[in-house]
């Protein structure tokens, strides 16, 4: 088998966001052809904030470097592939868009092992998981009484974990304790509430946010300092109590992880597939991170991390962005389809059963947001 062709879409979301955070994102959907009839589909986000899109960056990209690079290769050599794309890199940072890039190649190629198999990715990563425990992300810019209005409807739809936002890249810090005071007042004392700082904060303000909202009875605090900043993660954990310390989102490589773990600066560990350049390096993060016995919540993505929950043991949860997020992600993609089951212990997802990842354009929506170039 032998890959012929590598195809590259953008589509464009128009209705904008409900998070502070961007004002909406594009969608970049890689397909690869294989001799054998089989295509494997892939995709990255970038967001579009005020300083305006990168997506055409990272489509001129696919199309001419990675697509150059990857022609003529057997695309089930998942390992061989990947660090052919990973040599190109050299000097251009290794991270970040690049990665993300890679990433969606690497996502299509895995979609291609799971349909040549005819069996879903999550059942080649080694077991099979019948339900997977998801935490439910309230990440709405609304005000605090709104906020924990709508947080409390997640409650009520047997939701047991709920996460919203509070870094300054969303709200200011008074305004953030107003959240989660409003917050956990609504929900009641049982119900675990986590707090994304989105790496806005340093590692004063976090221990300090920490110290006033020891009453409020935090599950984790997310990434409370960038994520360059190690030994602010460091500072954060040893002043957290009893909050649990999560982070990893926006890190990449196993080198990233291997000193967070060194250094003793996290409980809970959310690598993005993404972020690190699909699930062929993610699983390396995975088995590192599993050898010490740290928990791991895979970041956002949900479409491509429901695979790993299901098939790899470690993985505590998944983020669940609900359908009434109206999340672009998931509008464009009407697959792999996502069949709740609500227990006392929260709100479950049933594994796909779909050959590959299981993705699927809603086509109607594809049409319309597609960008025409």
């Amino acid at each position: 088998m032998k890959i012929i062709e590598v195809e590259v879409k953008r589509y464009l979301d128009t209705k904008g966001s409900d998070m502070a955070v961007v004002g909406s994102h594009e969608l970049i959907i890689v397909q690869v052809h294989t001799d054998q009839e089989i295509t494997g589909t892939g995709f990255l986000s970038t967001p579009i904030s005020s300083h305006g899109m990168i997506g055409d960056l990272a489509a001129a990209f696919l199309r001419r470097n990675l697509r150059s690079v990857v022609l003529g290769e057997n695309p089930l050599y998942t390992e061989q592939v990947w660090q052919k794309m990973y040599g190109i890199v050299h000097r251009l940072g290794r991270r970040g868009l690049f990665r993300s890039c890679m990433a969606a190649l690497d996502f299509a190629l895995w979609d291609i092992k799971g349909k040549k198999m005819n069996v879903p990715v999550s059942d080649l990563l080694g077991s099979r998981r019948k339900r997977i425990p998801t935490y439910a992300n309230v990440g709405h810019q609304l005000p605090p009484d709104q906020m924990a209005e709508k947080t409390l409807e997640y409650v009520k739809k047997g939701h047991t974990a709920v996460k919203i936002r509070g870094g300054t890249s969303a709200v200011s810090l008074k305004e953030s304790t107003r959240r989660v005071a409003a917050v956990r007042e609504a929900i009641g004392p049982d119900i675990k509430l986590m707090v994304d700082a989105n790496g806005s904060w340093d590692a004063d303000t976090a221990i300090q946010q920490l110290k006033e909202w020891e009453a409020y009875n935090l599950y984790w605090l997310e990434e409370p300092v960038p994520p360059e900043d190690l030994t602010g993660y460091v500072r954060v954990k040893q002043n957290a109590g009893s909050v649990y310390i999560a982070g990893g989102e926006q890190n990449a490589g196993i080198h990233d992880f291997r000193h967070f773990i060194e250094q003793g600066a996290l409980d809970i560990a959310q690598p993005n597939a993404s972020a690190t350049g699909g699930i062929t390096d993610w699983l390396r993060i995975y088995h590192l991170v599993s050898a010490y016995n740290i928990p791991i919540s895979p970041w956002n993505l949900q479409q491509i991390h429901i695979h790993m929950a299901a098939g790899l043991p470690h993985v505590k949860w998944i983020e669940y962005f609900t359908p009434d997020r109206k999340f672009f992600q998931n509008q464009l993609f009407k697959g792999p389809q996502l069949q709740e089951v609500r227990d006392q212990d929260g709100v479950f997802l049933i594994p796909p059963d779909s050959p590959g990842l299981g993705l699927e354009l809603n086509e109607e929506v594809a049409e319309q947001t597609l960008v025409k170039e």
